[in-house]
């Protein structure tokens, strides 16, 4: 039993479940009427290559009214000792729900968890146990606010925005691409906490961050890769097929 939920601690220290989606707090993004137009504007911009336009939907983008929403998301996390990856949905609206399967492979040890966040508790799944409760700290999030990142890309000049680029899935779509190294204070959020630890350790204290966001402002890729002192760490998020909030319950085989 130790051994057991000393893996399910593993698995979750280890990523973000849906860190850096978007809107802390339970925030979200902009209004779908209001996205509707920021969507046409894009694929204008793309076959003028206006980058002083694309910025300014950009920043009226993220800076625009949130709405709450759900979506697909994907997440993965690497270094040297694990490997953690996964996928499943999420709901941010005033309280944040998830539901998502996860795998964990550590020392060639292969671990499935499944875990399912509710507005009062947790619930974790390894293999095909029973499922087990967990308490839920008030007012705590799964996600975090992403804009900050985009601000602090931006801050310097317009050198982080690297164009439009087409979103893949069902939906499709533009996004807005921009890269840069910022300080792992400004992303620590978007880490787990083993990986933030092991990042101390070896004093890194800049990652490579690649961000796509779409027209409404809402993130769709993070991809962070921390290196430095002989080692390297990479955690990305993808997300997509948004649609409107709807809780998350919890699991009906409990």
């Amino acid at each position: 039993m130790q051994a057991r939920t000393n893996g399910v601690a593993a698995v979750l220290s280890g990523v973000a479940l849906a860190a850096a989606l978007t809107g802390c707090s339970g925030s979200a993004p902009a209004p779908e009427a209001a996205a509707s137009a920021p969507a046409a504007s894009a694929a204008t911009a793309a076959s003028t290559g206006d980058r002083t336009q694309e910025l300014e939907r950009l920043r009226a983008a993220i800076a625009a009214p949130a709405q709450p929403f759900s979506a697909a998301l994907g997440v993965e996390s690497q270094d040297d000792r694990d490997h953690v990856w996964g996928t499943g949905t999420v709901n941010v609206s005033d309280v944040q729900t998830s539901a998502m399967g996860l795998h964990s492979l550590t020392g060639g040890a292969l671990l499935r968890l499944n875990v399912t966040t509710t507005r009062d508790a947790v619930y974790t799944q390894v293999d095909d146990s029973a499922w087990e409760e967990h308490g839920r700290q008030p007012g705590s999030v799964l996600v975090v606010d992403h804009r900050p990142l985009v601000q602090s890309l931006l801050r310097p000049g317009p050198d982080a925005y690297r164009g439009l680029q087409k979103l893949r899935g069902m939906n499709g779509g533009m996004a807005y691409h921009l890269v840069g190294r910022l300080p792992v204070t400004e992303v620590t959020d978007a880490l787990g906490s083993s990986l933030r630890q092991r990042i101390a350790e070896h004093r890194i204290e800049q990652c490579d961050t690649d961000l796509l966001v779409d027209s409404a402002g809402r993130l769709s890729r993070l991809e962070l890769t921390c290196a430095g002192d002989g080692y390297r760490a990479v955690s990305s998020l993808n997300l997509g097929e948004y649609g409107p909030a709807s809780d998350i319950p919890a699991p009906s085989d409990l």
